[in-house]
């Protein structure tokens, strides 16, 4: 960098800097002291928290401290570890909670049967050697003495709910998904068009047809893939009839009727495997595990009328509360077996 763009580099700073001051703190400034002079003494000296302005993009991960033995999160820890019978009821209770999950789960429900009942269940308790993950963010402090730049914490949930916002996978997924199945249907319109394929796309009966199939059977693929469609009927046999007569005589559907039934036949594929996607994709945000709360992980197995389901569980259990943490706690099936299986084909 050569001397003159160092000085108009320092100079543009200063610029920046002063205008900044003069256009974005003092209004703030002169703000806060006429709202703190209206103030009432008595609210003032109560109220003595400076106003925090956040900034984006200045939000940090602190590193985890380690429990130490002083703590009172470790001699919670140590109370627990003696209560054998303490520890046996937290395994049950998270298996008993896991079971009224799945009976209350609708697809489970109705794939699986509603008289579900507890088989077995593999759950182990671990006492974290280290706290969890703190997050601060940057800003403007003010008072009526000073205006600075200082930190303050934030909660962990807010944090990992704006890191999802500002990266949507799962809405990225679901739009290639669409934009992937469009394209395609344009393809083979316009290859139907000029005679070189012989399989149009569904009309919108054949795929209002295929959705109703596919909510008989909801369950996503384990592989994450879209589930296929059932392949398409006979043009032929499910063309559309009016059976209104005006006048005495046959009726046929106007221009806009048309039109929009034509959008309608040519959108709603894409849109299904849009949801089918976005429903395999997107996960709710799970939050870290409270300070001095108690791992607790393993499988829970459910015995269904008509299937076995195995499940594994993560969750924290918070000793002085003597519950579970319910942002947390993380409930995933992982094996799914039907009692009576037939051939394929």
């Amino acid at each position: 960098m050569t001397c003159r763009q160092v000085a108009l580099t320092t100079v543009a700073f200063v610029i920046g800097w002063q205008i900044y001051s003069q256009v974005v703190l003092a209004p703030l400034g002169h703000a806060a002291g006429k709202a703190l002079e209206e103030m009432p003494d008595e609210d003032h000296d109560e109220d003595s928290q400076p106003f925090f302005i956040p900034f984006p993009l200045t939000t940090q991960q602190l590193a985890p401290q380690p429990y130490r033995g002083n703590s009172p999160e470790w001699a919670e820890f140590v109370k627990f570890s003696k209560d054998q019978q303490a520890a046996k009821r937290v395994r049950e209770d998270l298996a008993q909670f896991v079971l009224s999950q799945a009976t209350r789960h609708p697809v489970l429900a109705m794939k699986c049967g509603k008289e579900m009942k507890l088989r077995r269940f593999w759950l182990d308790v671990d006492f974290p050697q280290m706290a969890p993950p703190e997050f601060v963010r940057s800003g403007l402090e003010i008072t009526d003495d000073y205006i600075a730049w200082a930190q303050q914490p934030v909660d962990s949930l807010t944090v990992l709910r704006q890191r999802q916002a500002l990266w949507p996978t799962a809405m990225a997924a679901s739009t290639w998904t669409f934009t992937k199945i469009m394209i395609e249907d344009h393809v083979k319109r316009i290859a139907n068009a000029f005679g070189l394929s012989t399989n149009p796309p569904p009309s919108l009966e054949q795929v209002l047809a295929q959705h109703s199939q596919q909510m008989k059977n909801p369950i996503p693929s384990k592989d994450g893939t879209q589930p296929s469609l059932p392949p398409a009927l006979d043009s032929s046999k499910s063309s559309t009839k009016d059976k209104t007569s005006v006048d005495g005589e046959e009726g046929e559907m106007n221009q806009a009727t048309k039109t929009v039934m034509s959008l309608q036949a040519h959108f709603i594929r894409p849109m299904m495997a849009f949801r089918a996607k976005f429903g395999q994709t997107w996960k709710p945000v799970k939050d870290f595990m409270p300070r001095g709360s108690i791992l607790v992980t393993g499988l829970v197995e459910v015995d269904a009328p008509k299937a076995w389901l195995v499940f594994d569980v993560k969750a924290a259990w918070k000793p002085k509360e003597k519950e579970f943490d319910a942002q947390s706690m993380h409930i995933q099936l992982r094996r799914f077996q039907m009692k009576k299986q037939g051939p394929v084909s």
